[in-house]
């Protein structure tokens, strides 16, 4: 049975939503490390007031490590007490030498600990996202340029449109990552403050030089200050998770896009497959986007925790822990989620198979009803632009039911023959010249933004 849990553990939640990088920041080893981390800081930053000795906080640094302590107690005391932190605080004080114990955890409270331990892994899970943005951005920015000329169908409602370029395609993605990038950049000098409120958020404990030591201990961390104490108001946190959601969003949208053009019927564009990939267990000719469907359900879940996120931001009085343990479930979730998600994106898109000749086989498919936005605004000249509109939607329409070449349909019209010649006609049908000012704007689009 532990064989069995172990073995779907990883199948279904390491292989296809997380990733292993971002489980080694938001696991529990790391959370309390994190912890550690901060009651070791707030030690050297009161030494350096010359609150407590300087033997003391080296003292309490050294012992400051998960590996020193005995987990097995922890676990069994944080059972006796049911509390998150005084299990970890009682075995540091445990594992100083001398009487350096009497100086771990002087002044704080569990949520200043907590909090600032939080801010910690998210800076840790920022920069992995920020990371795996970055690289997704590269990605798209390559694949931009070497399809900014490559024709293929633009849909609109789920029908073609108008000829486009893979290759704008591509930019306008970049573009929309790149946006998230500044987001993120942004979120940070927000989020990543310490937690110095005390007990009640009047920093009584800390004594009168309680702003010097906050100043200290966020030097040590390389934290910023918070105006004001924080334990009731999570919506640093709350922006974090919706900065992720809107990636998730992003994600899930390249997702959907290669799943698309993936499809038997299109084949434009596909994940790509390992040689020894299985699609499927009884049709050896499947080739499933298994890591775009990992994407889709990551990002779907992750965005229906925003939400939930913002109800933490409803917290009562001067702390809430309520609201504020929801926090302590949904940070790490949806960190993994998201980290999962990217890496996948990063391996379909770094290796994406593109078909160029099956995008300009599927522009006739239509006999040439993508162009008719272009031959209407040819004969609006002659025309007016409403007659034409009119003369080319009766064309399209008898084209439909008459099961005709659009073109022959137009040529046989004595409107448009009278307004057109032929070989002009046939120049406006042809999709490669209706792609409009596509490889300009990618050239716009990779110029006007940040190569990362």
């Amino acid at each position: 049975m532990q064989l069995g849990s172990c073995f779907l553990d990883s199948l279904t939640v390491t292989s296809f939503f997380g990733n292993a990088e971002m489980r080694g920041v938001f696991n529990d080893r790391q959370l309390m490390q994190s912890w550690l981390d901060v009651e070791a800081a707030l030690a050297r930053a009161q030494a350096s007031l010359g609150i407590i000795p300087s033997a003391a906080a080296q003292a309490i640094t050294d012992s400051a490590r998960l590996d020193r302590l005995d987990t097995a107690v922890l676990a069994a005391d944080a059972a006796d007490t049911v509390h998150p932190l005084v299990p970890l605080v009682r075995a540091l004080t445990a594992a100083c030498p001398g009487d350096a114990g009497r100086y771990v955890h002087l002044g704080a409270t569990t949520q200043d600990v907590m909090d600032t331990g939080f801010v910690l892994r998210a800076r840790a899970g920022l920069d992995i996202v920020t990371r795996q943005v970055d690289e997704l951005v590269r990605i798209l920015r390559r694949l931009a340029l070497r399809h900014r000329t490559t024709p293929m169908p633009a849909r609109t409602h789920g029908q073609q449109a108008l000829p486009t370029t893979f290759g704008l395609r591509c930019a306008v993605w970049q573009s929309e990552l790149q946006r998230h990038r500044a987001r993120l950049a942004q979120m940070r000098e927000r989020l990543l403050v310490t937690s110095m409120g005390g007990a009640a958020g009047t920093m009584a404990g800390y004594g009168p030089q309680a702003f010097a030591l906050e100043r200290a201990v966020a030097a040590e961390l390389d934290l910023g200050v918070a105006d004001t104490p924080w334990h009731a108001t999570s919506d640093r946190f709350a922006e974090c998770l919706m900065v992720l959601g809107l990636v998730a969003a992003s994600a899930e949208k390249l997702a959907r896009e290669i799943y698309f053009l993936g499809r038997t019927e299109v084949g434009e564009a596909y994940e790509p497959q390992r040689a020894t990939q299985v699609g499927s267990s009884t049709m050896p000719h499947k080739r499933n986007p298994i890591r775009c469907e990992a994407v889709i359900a990551a990002a779907g879940t992750l965005r229906a925790q925003v939400p939930l996120a913002l109800q933490t931001m409803v917290a009562q009085d001067d702390r809430d822990m309520g609201v504020g343990m929801t926090l302590w479930k949904l940070l790490p979730e949806c960190f993994i989620l998201i980290g999962g998600a990217l890496e996948r994106l990063v391996e379909v898109f770094g290796d994406l198979g593109v078909n160029p000749d099956r995008m300009r086989s599927n522009l006739d498919i239509t006999g040439g009803l993508v162009l008719s936005e272009a031959v209407m605004l040819r004969l609006a000249g002659p025309l007016g632009r409403e007659q034409a509109h009119h003369l080319v939607m009766r064309i399209v329409r008898d084209s439909l039911e008459q099961n005709r070449p659009f073109a022959d349909v137009l040529r046989a019209d004595p409107q448009v023959a009278a307004a057109l010649p032929g070989t002009e006609l046939a120049g406006l049908l042809d999709p490669l010249s209706y792609v409009g000012h596509a490889a300009a704007l990618v050239d716009r689009a990779l110029l006007n933004s940040e190569s990362p």
